[in-house]
């Protein structure tokens, strides 16, 4: 069945993707009950494994929110796996060839038959070979939405992580004009204070990690208390 986050994104309107951090089947469904556009289950940098995918999709799908799932490796093995726990899209990392991107895709086609044109198929690109190749990668149908990685890129290009050095934001915004050049949807982790500047360049993907909403909450908290008992 389609879900509304795939009609927005082929419509190129704004969705957020919402990572819960870990294994969190309560967060998910309470996420899906705040009409969150897509649960991002992510099976590379947290702990979640294959048993916990559908069980979070689920507890989000029954509200309305769609679930996709970041691989933990580029085999497609596992991508058949998580695709096989009935997500509603699947996210691969680091692609870096048009050969990748078409092994994405058909692999959505093969595990998911007549419902693989409902899928929200992503490829993601974070590393320097990932944007030499992006007109290549970004003219294989299928793909639904390109998702940009500073943080990887930034490491790719000898920077460790600063994602404030000018190189990185002129390629960010290189690889960004490119997409939207070519009509691609596409999207990365946006900060709320960065958000307008984004949407400007043509960002319809918000990824947020439940982190960043969750320490200026906690860090007000903290601090509203301490003014009241000082």
């Amino acid at each position: 069945m389609r879900t509304k986050a795939k009609d927005k994104i082929v419509a190129r309107e704004p969705v957020i993707a919402m990572n819960p951090g870990g294994v969190a089947l309560d967060m998910a469904e309470l996420l899906g009950v705040l009409n969150l556009d897509i649960l991002f289950i992510d099976c590379e940098r947290t702990g979640i494994g294959l048993e916990s995918v559908g069980p979070m999709a689920r507890a989000a799908q029954m509200h309305g929110t769609a679930a996709i799932v970041r691989s933990h490796s580029a085999q497609q093995e596992d991508l058949i796996r998580y695709l096989d726990r009935k997500i509603d899209g699947i996210v691969l990392p680091k692609v870096e060839s048009a050969a990748q991107a078409m092994m994405l895709v058909e692999t959505v086609r093969y595990v998911c038959g007549k419902q693989a044109d409902d899928k929200i198929v992503i490829a993601q690109i974070e590393s320097t070979e990932g944007v030499r190749q992006m007109d290549a990668i970004s003219s294989v149908a299928g793909i639904d939405l390109f998702l940009i990685g500073p943080n990887d890129l930034s490491h790719s290009m000898g920077f460790a992580g600063d994602l404030n050095r000018p190189e990185l934001k002129a390629t960010l915004d290189d690889v960004a004009a490119r997409l939207r050049a070519k009509g691609c949807a596409f999207g990365l982790p946006v900060r709320s204070e960065h958000l307008a500047e984004w949407i400007g360049k043509g960002a319809t993907f918000i990824y947020h990690p439940l982190e960043w909403l969750i320490r200026p909450a906690f860090g007000k908290l903290v601090s509203d208390l301490a003014a009241l008992t000082r």
